[in-house]
């Protein structure tokens, strides 16, 4: 990955590729998936404790890094965000981000590897919103009143939820759908995108559950905000060899915050924030 283009009006697509072992090293500045991490600078690597899982404490896996410098800041002429995972499946609650660690630039990680790749990026290129042989659905009714009559309610519910209740939950449900169709619209346009790519812009979320406030995203050590940079998909899942009959790790999306003025850190491998949203149960 030659590095990513910062205007948040852009998506870029990052995917999975075969590479030649030297176009993954450090030298080379990679974006890459699994494999061991390509350190910018081996000077200032953090220590274990502060990349081990939250819950076991077991050392994190080195999932991916992302080359993606700031130009016109002389300290971030070469800058790389990295993301590490527990491989402990009984950390993967649903919604639970502590399982995940990220940060700018990074270290002590588990011996267990990923399959290493390169990751490749192109912008998104959008389609017509709407298919022009589709006939349009019309309706004068509002959306939530239809989806108040198609929903079947057993016996014993009626008698315990009053009219505006159905109303509430109809409308929970229509816009839990819309959210995930407007998802799976997206990702069709590049089936095998593992890697949304928009700093400064919008994650695109799974469901309308658990997408987190402003407030929810905790300001830079700087004190500067940290804004939305890019997810992982999970479409990554499928290169990482870790299904099993029985579970996985997994996730909806994982999305990465960083700091929104790229501060100076002489230097040195600082922490960022991920959120980590499943799908809907």
């Amino acid at each position: 990955m030659a590095g990513v283009t910062r205007d948040s009006s852009v998506v870029q697509f990052g995917f999975v590729e075969e590479a030649v072992e030297w176009r993954l090293r450090s030298s080379q500045f990679p974006s890459k998936v699994g494999g061991k991490p390509s350190w910018l600078s081996l000077c200032e690597l953090p220590g274990p404790e502060e990349l081990s899982c939250e819950l076991c404490g077991q050392p994190c896996v080195f999932l991916l890094q992302v080359y993606a410098p700031v130009p016109e800041k002389a300290d971030c002429f070469h800058r790389t965000v990295f993301v590490f995972c527990c491989r402990n499946v009984a950390c993967y609650s649903f919604n639970d981000r502590r399982s995940f660690k990220g940060g700018s630039k990074e270290t002590g990680v588990s011996t267990f590897l990923f399959p290493e790749n390169e990751l490749v990026v192109e912008p998104e290129e959008m389609q017509p919103a709407t298919d022009p042989e589709r006939e349009p659905e019309s309706s004068t009714e509002p959306a939530a009143q239809l989806a108040v009559d198609n929903i079947t309610v057993p016996d014993f519910a009626s008698n315990c939820l009053d009219e505006k209740e159905l109303e509430a939950m109809a409308k929970s449900e229509s816009e839990e759908d819309k959210v995930f169709q407007h998802f799976k619209q997206r990702i069709a346009i590049e089936p095998e995108q593992v890697l949304r790519y928009s700093r400064g812009g919008s994650p695109l979320w799974v469901s309308a559950k658990n997408v987190p406030q402003q407030e929810s995203i905790p300001h830079c050590i700087c004190g500067a905000e940290r804004i939305f940079e890019f997810q992982v998909m999970p479409q990554l899942l499928n290169h990482l060899n870790v299904d099993t009959l029985d579970t996985s790790i997994d996730w909806g999306t994982l999305a990465v915050y960083t700091c929104a003025e790229s501060c100076d850190t002489d230097n040195k491998y600082v922490p960022e924030f991920l959120w980590k949203q499943d799908y809907s149960h």
